[in-house]
């Protein structure tokens, strides 16, 4: 796929070849030097995404699936390409690289470290004032009342006068025909 682009005022004109399917712009290493998360960005030709995070499997998955890769420096604004990533597999394990050594370690070159970046785009927290203390009074104090105990009082019984007096009512069994 190729593209042309118009480069400001010079009004010059190009072809701009995709170069990959992913840029990969900062990496991770753990101590045995194999990559544990790289940040990849999609190459749409004349610009490339924000980025996402990946970790090695994913990395090693997509390479051996031919997604192609690229190591890329600098920042979103000015873009110098690097060299292509490749990977071999030995002793049941895939390597990661950008030349052709066949040693058991991963090498992406001089691609920033990606937990430095992490921990400096994160944003500081906001910095707290302390709140003027509210006057407190002792719970005691201000819900004497409510938590008083409650006397209960025995309500009066009014009187009551029958008016008529009532008439025992009459049952007669009832007997089912046959």
């Amino acid at each position: 796929v190729k593209l042309i682009a118009y480069l400001g005022d010079s009004h010059s004109i190009f072809e701009m070849a995709k170069w990959a399917d992913y840029l990969i712009s900062q990496v991770s290493y753990d101590s045995s030097h194999l990559i544990t998360k790289v940040k990849q960005h999609r190459d749409n030709g004349n610009k490339m995404s924000v980025g996402e995070v990946i970790d090695r499997n994913a990395l090693a998955n997509n390479l051996g699936h031919g997604v192609r890769y690229m190591t890329v420096y600098g920042d979103l604004g000015r873009v110098q390409m690097g060299k292509n990533v490749r990977y071999f597999k030995a002793y049941e394990h895939h390597y990661v690289r950008i030349d052709n050594n066949k040693v058991m370690t991963d090498n992406l070159g001089e691609l920033p470290n990606l937990d430095e970046f992490q921990q400096e785009e994160k944003p500081a927290l906001p910095e707290t004032k302390p709140e003027p203390a509210i006057e407190t009074k002792p719970l005691s104090a201000l819900s004497s009342t409510f938590f008083s105990e409650q006397v209960e009082e025995e309500p009066e019984l009014a009187a009551v006068e029958a008016e008529v007096a009532p008439e025992p009512v009459k049952v007669e069994a009832e007997v089912a025909p046959e």
